[in-house]
This record gives structure tokens, sequence and C-alpha cells, in this order.
């Protein structure tokens, strides 16, 4: 017999909570349950959006409480870890656990214990998917996983890291065709992006210019781009900042960087025209500006769906990661003396309406549907994997 709970996992919760907003409204009938799984890869806006606006959307929100803290450096943490998840699952039974990651080790836990109760496990893609390095798994990580996995029964390594393949008995939920891995892979569904249905619906084709500009920074650019990519970026922002006083910035730090480094970099004194900020809602920010600047962000795919034209910094000539926009929506700057005329260029009329045409034009390409109705058709698609109907019903 049903109990009707929907369990949500908290993994890349600052990615996946704008899509649970989106489709726990349309999931009527179910009690939705917040799981705050409690690892170590838990970033400050994941803890703030949980502890502020969770208990919002959710009926119950959970957070998974060892009795020591666990420091995940030995096997026995671990299995530890991984009994206290399995014991709370037991004890709820929920129909369906969805989550926006398969690659962490609590998705692995709660994948396994679906796999044995015969519930479903459900992916949703919360952003882009690759990572900048993608490893080869050779001999010795097959024996390590084979070992300590499948004997000993702990999720301590990974069969693959390609995002949605550690097991395709799981469903994954894509935006569009664009974003397949793997095409051979089972149990994918094309759906669409739920939230930006209403991103698309803030577009106005009438501009009205607000002189202010939105910066969403990126943590680990040396690491992914090459050594003194971050100190060239940042000298970027300098100049657009020194280069427009009439202007306000909004510097939006990513959640794995520090807002205190952004603080002393742009101090008050110095800076009255900027304003460092890591809490406060991307969307409404984007309400407020212009146009926006990132490092090949997903926020800038966000952005020019609410109509906001983007600036993209490409200062590293070894591109490893990787390039969703290639040229074909946004303005690129390689050089320091290249943002000022990119934000002239950008907040000009001419360039406005070129924007509009390119801006449709991508997003028909990367997303199946843009009808504004992706997140009740996630729902649907949740209800009846849930309802246990065929992969050819359920599709």
């Amino acid at each position: 017999m049903t109990r009707n709970i929907i369990l949500f996992s908290s993994s890349y919760f600052y990615l996946t909570f704008p899509q649970f907003k989106a489709i726990i409204p349309e999931l009527d009938g179910f009690i939705k349950i917040l799981l705050n799984v409690n690892e170590l890869q838990n970033y400050q806006l994941d803890n703030y959006i949980k502890e502020k606006k969770a208990s919002q959307i959710f009926d119950v929100y959970i957070k998974l409480k060892p009795k020591k803290k666990i420091k995940f450096d030995s096997l026995k943490s671990y299995r530890i870890y991984k009994k206290l998840l399995t014991t709370y699952l037991d004890k709820i039974h929920p129909d369906a656990i969805i989550s926006g990651s398969d690659l962490h080790l609590s998705d692995r836990v709660l994948f396994s214990w679906c796999k044995k109760n015969r519930a479903p496990f459900i992916i949703l893609q919360p952003s882009f998917l690759e990572g900048a390095f993608p490893e080869r798994y050779g001999f010795k990580k097959i024996t390590k996983y084979v070992l300590i996995n499948k004997i000993l029964g702990i999720p301590r390594h990974r069969k693959f890291n390609k995002y949605g393949n550690e097991s395709q008995k799981s469903y994954l939920f894509l935006w569009g065709k664009y974003f397949i891995q793997n095409p051979k892979r089972k149990r994918m569904i094309i759906t669409g992006n739920p939230v930006f249905g209403n991103l698309f619906r803030n577009l106005s084709h009438e501009r009205d210019l607000k002189k202010k500009i939105i910066i969403c920074t990126q943590g680990g650019l040396d690491l992914i781009f090459g050594p003194n990519t971050q100190e060239k970026v940042q000298d970027i922002y300098l100049k657009a900042i020194k280069s427009k006083p009439e202007i306000e910035f909004y510097i939006k730090v990513h959640p794995r960087e520090s807002i205190e480094k952004y603080q002393d970099l742009f101090p008050k004194s110095k800076f009255p025209n900027v304003y460092v900020c890591q809490n406060r809602d991307l969307y409404e920010l984007f309400k407020l500006c212009d146009l926006q600047i990132s490092v090949s962000s997903f926020t800038s795919i966000e952005a020019a769906a609410m109509g906001l034209p983007i600036i993209i910094l490409m200062t590293h000539k070894n591109v490893r990661f990787p390039d969703h926009f290639k040229g074909e929506i946004e303005i690129r700057v390689s050089d320091i003396d290249e943002i000022v005329n990119a934000i002239n260029l950008a907040l000009s009329e001419e360039y406005w309406n070129e924007f509009l045409v390119k801006r449709e034009k991508y997003f028909k390409k990367i997303f199946k549907f843009t009808d504004g109705k992706n997140a009740k058709r996630i729902a649907t698609v949740i209800k009846r994997i849930i309802k246990k109907q065929s992969f050819k019903e359920i599709v």
C-alpha cells in the first residue's frame, strides 16, 4: 500500500532548488519531504536555502544527523553513513526519490535503496552536465569499485564519472536532446527545463535601461582553465567597474567561493557603485539589470532566458571546460582592453534587436519544450513512473 511520499535529496541543492520549486505545486496528493543528506559537500548557499526557503515549499524538512560527526576519511565512516541513511529510508519508505545527481555518495546510497525496494530513483538535470576533467577508469579504479562497492557494500567509489550513467536503472530527465551524453542510455526522458517557462515569461521586447550590470563569479578558474585565469578575470572585472562609474555593478558570488574575497577586492569605500552579494535571489537580480557577465557559467543561460544580453570572458586559450555558447548568443571577451567596448555594444539598441533574434534561435536548439508547461509535464511523468506503468506508456 502506497504512502504517497516523494523524497527529494539535497544533493546539489543550490542548483536543484529552482527545479524542485517549479514541480512541487504540480505533485498534488503526495507528501513532499526534503532530506538534507548532510554530506561534506554542502555549500554555504545550500545551507541558506535549506534553512530559509525549503520549509516554504516542502511539507517536511529532515536533516540527517549522525550521532557523531562523520569525516568520511575511512571505510568505517562510509559504512556508518550508509546505515544511517538506509535506516531513515526504511522508516518512511518513499514511493520515489528525486535528486539532481547520481554521483554523490548520498545519491548512490539512495539509488541502492531504491533498487532493493523497487522504487524509482529520478535524476533531474540541474545545470550543465559535464565536468572539467572527465576521468578514465583504468584497471585500478575498476578493481577498487568492485572490491569496495560490490564486495564490501560501501558506496565509496563510482562506476562512472558520467552524469546520469552510474546506473541505467535510474530515470534521467533531460532538458533537451542537446544534452544527451549517452544516446544508448535506457530510461532517459526529454522533459524540458521546469524553471525556464517562468524565465521566458519574464522577457520583455521593450527595453528600459536601468544602468545596472550583474557579474556572476565562478570558482576554481585556475584549476579549470589554467594558471592565472582567476587573476585575469578579476582584472577585467576591475577594468569594467572603473570604466563605468555611472553604472551599478552587482557581484553575485558563486556558492563555492568566499564572499569575503570579493568584499576585500571591492571595498565600499573605493567602489561605491559595487554591491557584493551571495544569498540574494539570482532571478530577482536579473530583473534589476541590463546585462550579465560571467565565465562560461550556466547563469548566463538563465540570464539570456530572461532577456539579458551576456558577455562571456574567454581569457584562456586551452578551453578544457565545455563551451555551450559557441559564439551563437554571447559577446566574447578575451582581453582586458575589450571589455568596455563589449559593454557599450551590449547596451546598444542595435545589438539588443540582434540579440533577441539570436536568443530565440539558440533556445529552440537546446531545449525541446519552451511552452511553459515543463513543470506540469515532469510531474505527470513522475506520477506515471510511480504507478509503475511501462516505460513506453510513460513517454
